[in-house]
């Protein structure tokens, strides 16, 4: 027993430890306008889909739950999609400035994961939007709107505000989107090794990729980048090292706003040269860089002990 309470004391301490609620509200804040005005799914590629497709030819699993419910003619159509489509976008803004923050936070993830799971329910599946819309759904379990909202500020006019400066609750979504980011890099770079082995680095698959990629999406960066066989064996190896070793920042703290940062180079270095449109990967990787990084978690670890530290006894000296 006594390891057990020994491990649940680590487990607490790892995703619940004391912590600022402002950095939480800082990540949904960038999470939310991120997602409102960078990525918003686009209404005519939804109603072009819905309008253009009698059946789904690959309903994915939170469509499959909805046509459950009631007949795809009856929900699918323009009038009830376009409900569903403003909607969110209404939520995202209510969210953003933190009125009704919980609710409005809920029905924006849960309207993404329709608007998602919709478009690619016609057998075309990329998936990269996937873990950010998790992270969203987390935030409404979060004290998300605890600071930097509407709500903070009609809580301290009707002097109800408690002290919500700190949370045991507001570090663990951040941690979370750490953790699946990393398993998510480590699958792809394994999935490289074992599907194409040392191939991935002898520069000729990197350029093979890119430059289809570059005619494809007009990127003149990508189409040189691919006439440079060293160039493209070391950005293979790059590539392999990045996603394979990106899960020790897990484990080095004190590395991991350079893992961080790397993430958003990578990305954007991607989008340059191939026009790969990774954006919910820069804006996770930019989220932990500012709200999950070693200096942020330096500073609520000095602000547990200063809450903790006990009251020195009459005619102690103070610390200098």
């Amino acid at each position: 027993m006594p390891d057990l309470t020994r491990w649940l004391d680590r487990w607490n301490r790892y995703w619940f430890p004391p912590a600022s609620t402002l950095n939480l509200a800082g990540a949904r804040i960038v999470a939310v306008a991120a997602q409102l005005f960078w990525f918003f799914p686009a209404w005519s590629h939804q109603i072009n889909l819905l309008t253009k497709n009698e059946r789904f030819l690959d309903p994915q699993p939170i469509i499959r739950v909805v046509t459950l419910l009631a007949p795809r003619e009856v929900i699918f159509t323009p009038q009830v999609w376009a409900v569903v489509y403003w909607g969110t976008f209404v939520a995202g803004l209510l969210a953003l400035v933190g009125l009704f923050t919980r609710t409005s936070l809920f029905v924006l993830a849960l309207g993404m994961w329709l608007l998602v799971g919709h478009a690619y329910s016609y057998a075309d599946v990329h998936h990269h939007e996937a873990l950010f819309v998790i992270f969203l759904m987390l935030l409404p379990l979060a004290p998300a709107g605890d600071r930097l909202s509407l709500d903070a500020l009609l809580r301290r006019r009707r002097g109800t505000e408690g002290d919500r400066d700190t949370s045991t609750m507001a570090m663990w979504p951040l941690k979370l989107l750490h953790v699946l980011l990393s398993l998510t890099y480590f699958s792809t770079g394994i999935t490289k090794l074992l599907s194409g082995g040392l191939q991935w680095m002898n520069g000729y698959t990197v350029a093979t990729y890119t430059f289809g990629d570059a005619i494809q999406r007009h990127r003149p960066l990508g189409i040189w980048i691919a006439q440079h066989h060293t160039l493209c064996v070391l950005l293979g190896i790059g590539t392999i090292a990045f996603e394979t070793f990106y899960f020790l920042s897990l484990f080095l703290p004190r590395l991991a706003p350079l893992f961080f940062l790397s993430g958003i180079l990578f990305h954007f270095g991607l989008w340059l040269s191939a026009g790969q449109p990774f954006y919910e990967h820069m804006v996770m990787n930019a989220i932990l860089l500012l709200f999950l990084g070693s200096r942020w978690r330096r500073t609520a670890d000095a602000g547990t002990v200063l809450r903790r530290r006990p009251a020195p006894l009459a005619g102690t000296p103070l610390p200098t």
